[in-house]
Formats: C-alpha cells, structure tokens, sequence
C-alpha cells in the first residue's frame, strides 16, 4: 500500500512539472510573438544595442524559466516552499543574461523570507523577470550601472509584500503605468491578476517601484525562523 501510495504521489508530481512547464512555454512563445508583432509596427530598423536587448530579454526568460523549473523539482507539487531561495537563484540567472559591459547589474535583497504556495512561485518569478528586464531598457539610459532591490515582508495583517525597485530615473512625467499596453507591463498585470496579487506602481526620480501584495487568504505565508 505505501508503495502504491508512493508511486502515486511521483506521477502526480510528474503530472503537475509537467504541466508547468507547458504553461511556461506556452507563455513564452506568446511573450515572443509579441515582440514580434510589436516590432512589426516600426517605421525604423532596430538598433544594434536595441537589438542586443530584445536578444538579452528572450534569453533571461528562457533562463529563469529553465532555472524555476530545476528550483520547483525539488518541492512537492502542493503545499508551501521557502519564496527568499528562489529569489536568490533567479535574480543570479537574471545578473548572468542581462549585464552586459555597457551597462552593470547587481541585486541587493532586504525583508524577510515568507512561505508561498507552491503554484504561486512561478508566476511571482516570472514577474521578477519582467520587471529586472524593463529597468534594463529603461532605468538608466546612460547606461549608469542598475541597482535593483527585491524585498519580501510578511505584514502583520497576514499580507505578503513582494517589492521590487530600480535606482533609476523613474517613469516620464504623464505616463499612465496602469494603462500601458506594453508588453512587459501587459505581462506583469496579468500575472499578478493570476495570483490574486494588487499591484502598486510608484515612480520618483528616485527610481520605479512595483509592489505587489497578496492578501492573507491566498497567500500560505507564515514567517521562518
């Protein structure tokens, strides 16, 4: 019986990687198409460093998916994990795809580690992604070396606070981040909706911050020791 019992859960977790791995590329592939409809429109052919960007862009993706995948292997397929290690892991895949001898990347983590639900992590993770990927493109202009900082807080009210910011320049003055119908912001929209995650945008000449808060009730996020 416990052998059943064992066999059984290994197919169900091979069921659920599986299947995770099916979304992750399902979104990828629609992540590309985009891009590629989108750099349809232009009037102008792109740059050489616009192009080294979009290249760099597909290649984190294709790593963080890779690298989440390998990290998910080794929870179970319900219950919690630990959020801090895979965001450790992640943000190191995004260092290595994105810096570049033009422009520098470092990450500096603050707050404290919080337990998610398992199917949580990868839609959290690729969040991350798009987010470290927009401040490349935008963040520094002049190519100023990026500082970006992830911050993970179990509140008191039972919240889990993910945050992640650059030290950039901020968003241009007038511009509507919750209406944008850019890809990355398209993306990270919708995949905070898919958490039940709110998501504040702020923007100061101080840097763009994105906040995102998943309500107690969705969220298995006791506090480690």
């Amino acid at each position: 019986m416990d052998a059943d019992l064992t066999l059984r859960d290994t197919s169900q977790d091979i069921a659920e990687a599986n299947h995770r791995i099916a979304n992750s590329l399902t979104l990828l592939t629609g992540l590309v198409r985009l891009q590629a409809h989108a750099i349809s429109k232009r009037t102008e052919p792109l740059s050489n460093a616009e192009f080294r960007l979009l290249l760099e862009g597909v290649a984190a993706r294709i790593g963080t998916i890779g690298k989440l995948h390998r990290l998910l292997s080794q929870v179970s397929s319900d219950g919690t994990t630990s959020l801090r290690p895979h965001l450790c892991e992640i943000t190191d895949t995004l260092v290595a795809a994105l810096s570049s001898p033009g422009q520098s990347l470092t990450v500096k983590h603050t707050g404290n580690d919080c337990l998610v639900l398992v199917r949580h992590v990868q839609p959290l993770i690729l969040i991350l992604c798009e987010i470290f990927i927009n401040a490349m493109k935008y963040a520094h202009p002049s190519g100023v070396p990026l500082v970006m900082t992830v911050d993970c807080t179990r509140c008191g009210d039972g919240r889990l606070v993910l945050t992640i910011s650059d030290d950039g320049i901020g968003l241009p003055d007038g511009f509507d981040a919750g209406k944008c119908q850019g890809l990355g912001f398209k993306v990270i929209r919708s995949l905070a909706a898919e958490v039940g995650a709110s998501l504040d945008i702020v923007s100061s000449g101080l840097g763009l911050v994105f906040r995102l808060s998943l309500p107690a009730g969705t969220a298995a996020n006791a506090r480690l020791a």
